[in-house]
């Protein structure tokens, strides 16, 4: 399994979820329920804020303000998480193998230091946004709906020439 492929994974899952809320009924996207954010909007917010955060950690930036993103509907939701992923992979596909294996030094937003190499980090922002869409999913359940798989099979399952 590669970076590239995962990454692809991720940006399956993350768009089949919005779009599996949003046909499912855009006022679920805000409605308030009971989960480590409040709604299904705040979550989503936080999962992009925290993929750009990731980026410019990537990039050598050791303490990165949190940036908030206009996902007040889906489709706003799925256009900025489209526009960080376009600024993700332009800058992946600008890595070297070495450039992937650097160790690269940063601060969490509560001020603990960390040393991680990028390719640890395209990991955490995978398994990140994949524990927040299993929030999302209980989000549904709560509000008396289904979720869908989004499970890496099923990705595989989909686009198996990938």
């Amino acid at each position: 399994m590669d970076r590239k492929d995962l990454f692809s994974y991720h940006q399956w899952a993350t768009l089949a979820c919005l779009r599996h809320v949003q046909s499912i009924g855009e006022d679920l996207y805000t409605k308030i329920g009971d989960n480590s954010f409040e709604s299904i909007e705040k979550t989503v917010e936080h999962v992009i804020g925290v993929g750009k955060l990731w980026l410019l950690r990537m990039n050598g930036i050791e303490s990165p303000a949190f940036e908030r993103y206009e996902v007040s509907t889906t489709e706003k939701a799925i256009e900025a998480f489209m526009l960080l992923h376009a600024e993700m992979e332009l800058y992946f596909a600008s890595l070297g193998e070495e450039q992937w294996q650097e160790m690269l030094f940063f601060k969490n937003l509560r001020g603990d230091e960390f040393h991680n190499t990028r390719e640890e980090m395209l990991f955490t922002v995978i398994n990140h946004a994949s524990y927040h869409r299993g929030q999302i999913t209980s989000f549904l359940r709560q509000f008396g709906k289904a979720g869908i798989p989004l499970d890496y099979l099923y990705y595989k399952k989909q686009n198996k020439n990938r």
